[in-house]
């Protein structure tokens, strides 16, 4: 389970940084032939790209996934909002090398997650 020691003292791991290295630099798209990164969404909403990079490297992983749909839901490129928010959040994470989905998490529980989604009725995202 989440172990928030564990979780604060991540932020200052090698990985961490390189994670939110490739974060930034996942492309979003492109303006007038300039290209638009997570660097760049996270400068226009705001944010300072990398400590939020930062922050979704080490927060638990469903968690940076739904903090990012939701900025990404906000987010224009050309006038235009991302027409799947959370296909491009889920692209974006894994591009950076972070874990989004329960196999990719506990790939070891994956039988527990068919037996819960079959119990409740839940959809299982694709692989």
């Amino acid at each position: 389970m989440f172990n928030p020691l564990i979780t604060a003292t991540a932020g200052w791991s090698e990985a961490v940084e390189e994670r939110a290295k490739r974060f930034l630099a996942f492309p979003m798209g492109g303006e007038d032939g300039v290209p638009v990164t997570m660097a760049t969404l996270l400068e226009r909403a705001g944010q300072d790209p990398v400590n939020t990079a930062r922050y979704l490297m080490i927060v638990p992983p469903l968690a940076a996934q739904r903090e990012l749909i939701g900025m990404i839901g906000a987010f224009r490129i050309d006038g235009e909002p991302c027409p799947d928010p959370v296909a491009a959040a889920h692209a974006a994470l894994s591009y950076a090398g972070r874990a989004v989905t329960m196999n990719e998490i506990h790939p070891e529980r994956r039988w527990l997650a068919a037996l819960l989604c079959a119990l409740f009725g839940g959809r299982r995202q694709p692989h």
